[in-house]
C-alpha cells in the first residue's frame, strides 16, 4: 500500500516553516524527502516529525544537533516502554 505524500512547498508554507530548515533536517538524517517528477514530498510520518522538529526549534530554541539528541532520546524511551509492556504482557499470562 502506497502512502501519502505531502508536497513540501506546501507543509512548509501551512506550517510557515522555513525550506531551509527542513532541507537541513534531510542533510542531518532526520527525515526524508522524496523526489518524485522534480518535486520534493514528504510521507505523511515524515509530516509528523517536520511539525515537531519546527516546534522545538523554534519554539525552544533548539538547534539542529539538539533535535538529533532529542529525536534519539525519545526513541530509545519509545522502545523502553515498548518493551517493558511485552515484559509485562509475558508476565501476567503465567
Amino acid at each position: 500500500m502506497e502512502k501519502s505524500r505531502f508536497n513540501l512547498t506546501d507543509i512548509c508554507t501551512a506550517n510557515n516553516i522555513e525550506r531551509t530548515f527542513v532541507k537541513e533536517l534531510q542533510r542531518q538524517g532526520l527525515i526524508e524527502i522524496i523526489i518524485d517528477r522534480d518535486q520534493e514530498y514528504l510521507e505523511e510520518e515524515q509530516v509528523f516529525h517536520v511539525e515537531r522538529y519546527s516546534t522545538w526549534h523554534y519554539e525552544l530554541d533548539i538547534n539542529i544537533e539538539g533535535l538529533e539528541v532529542v529525536s534519539r532520546l525519545i526513541r530509545k524511551i519509545e522502545m523502553l516502554q515498548e518493551e517493558l509492556r511485552h515484559l509485562k504482557a509475558s508476565h501476567s499470562s503465567r
